[in-house]
């Protein structure tokens, strides 16, 4: 097999069920076989995983099977990259499906756009379970910067691309020497943030971020992720998360600003009774808060 020049890493634990879909859509790209090649790290699953992924490293001469024995995605991840044979490396979450042209359009943005792009990354939407609850939003589990490709602006930079639609010059990874091993879920364990560190990291040194809405992946959206509980603890965290990474000082006058938001919100949700509206708004309180929480405990840490 010649050399690709993209590599594909699919980092995997405990979803033999939802594999497959991943696999199927990297299997079918328009981009030619000789091009890419997907790369399949098992993160210590105890279902049947590795005997899905052998079944695709048999069937297609391009996708190859890896373990990593230290828990945890951003040790999955990089594993992939550092496994990778391509020059560009690509990451999709193994509950998500690439639409066909996904490589293939993400090799011709490397090649073909001015000044050559830092990283690329598209949107996500979701991939329902199940019909979703009246109050709950498509807009909750999208990811886009917009309509448009562009470059990602000072602001949008710091934040980058989400992890399942991602991809790098492998030799940026290898001189930032990838992701955080302190940050991202480990197991089952919801922990968030070693992308936004890694692109704080990289920022401003590596700011040529390049976003394309055609380069698209649907994700896997369980009936789980639609109950108020979960959308309230993952915006916490998101929020807890983003605290390590904000420059932002928390004093009491900001303490005050956000007492008052709650009241304010408390009064919009009774008077409006709406359920969308009062799930909307209990995110973005989810998410101060967790934002609040994150700078308070560094400030005694």
């Amino acid at each position: 097999m010649n050399t690709p020049e993209l590599s594909i890493v699919v980092c995997t634990f405990n979803r033999s069920d939802l594999l497959p879909y991943s696999l199927d859509s990297l299997a079918h790209q328009t981009l030619d076989k000789s091009r890419y090649e997907v790369i399949v790290v098992d993160n210590n699953s105890t279902d049947n995983t590795r005997d899905i992924a052998l079944v695709y490293t048999k069937k297609y001469p391009n996708f190859r099977y890896e373990q990593e024995k230290n828990q945890g995605l951003s040790h999955s991840r990089n594993k992939g990259w550092k496994s990778a044979h391509g020059t560009y490396v690509a990451y999709i979450d193994d509950d998500a499906k690439a639409v066909p042209e996904w490589a293939e359009k993400i090799v011709d943005a490397f090649a073909n756009i001015t000044p050559s792009p830092t990283a690329v990354g598209g949107e996500i939407h979701p991939w329902y379970e199940s019909d979703p609850p009246e109050w709950f939003e498509d807009k909750f589990e999208i990811r886009t910067w917009g309509e448009k490709p562009h470059f990602l602006d000072a602001a949008k930079a710091r934040t980058g691309f989400s992890g399942s639609n991602m991809t790098f010059p492998k030799k940026l990874l290898l001189g930032y020497d990838g992701f955080s091993t302190h940050l991202g879920m480990v197991g089952n364990k919801t922990r968030m943030g070693e992308e936004t560190e890694f692109f704080n990291r990289i920022y401003p040194s590596e700011t040529g971020l390049w976003y394309d809405p055609s380069i698209r992946i649907y994700h896997w959206v369980p009936r789980r992720n639609m109950k108020v509980s979960y959308r309230l603890k993952r915006n916490y965290k998101a929020g807890a998360a983003s605290a390590q990474f904000s420059s932002t000082k928390v004093f009491f006058p900001e303490l005050g600003k956000f007492i008052l938001y709650l009241f304010q919100v408390a009064y919009f949700i009774v008077r409006t009774r709406s359920k969308k509206v009062a799930v909307r708004l209990l995110q973005v309180c989810a998410w101060k808060t967790g934002f609040l929480a994150g700078k308070i405990y560094a400030l005694f840490r």
